[in-house]
């Protein structure tokens, strides 16, 4: 069964200090997209596709050739210094972005809210104006 996925900004909120300086220290070793994207181990990934099966989204337990990433996938990050952080999500809902953090444990560091938004714009005149200046 194929779902339609919606764009999401996603807004968490840390819920202390000590668990936004507990969560930088376990990502401090995170410094290239790499480091932050493609890396669900196994466990994760099944804890994930049970969540789905829960919800009726999936029907069988066997998960090869499935992909997490066709449910709920996180397009990029932007993370300052504040008490909160964003995240662009591409995903079925609300609750399918709170499932895939949910198995990286992430609600013990911050609370999240989804809320959909229209896909990306591009200024494509703009966007030609720059790439003729390039050549």
């Amino acid at each position: 069964m194929r779902h339609k996925l919606k764009h999401f900004v996603a807004t968490h909120t840390f819920h202390s200090t000590k668990s936004k300086k507990d969560f930088f220290s376990l990502v401090k070793h995170r410094k290239i997209n790499s480091d932050w994207f493609k890396n669900e181990t196994i466990e994760m990934k099944q804890k994930f596709f049970k969540l789905l099966k829960d919800r009726g989204l999936v029907i069988d337990d066997n998960i090869q050739g499935k992909d997490s990433d066709d449910y709920a996938l996180l397009l990029q990050l932007f993370i300052g210094r504040g008490e909160f952080f964003f995240c662009h999500w591409y995903a079925i809902d609300e609750q399918t972005i709170l499932d895939r953090l949910s198995v990286t444990s992430g609600e013990k560091f911050f609370i999240t809210m989804a809320t959909p938004v229209d896909g990306p714009k591009i200024y494509v005149d703009k966007l030609l104006t720059y790439m003729k200046k390039l050549k």
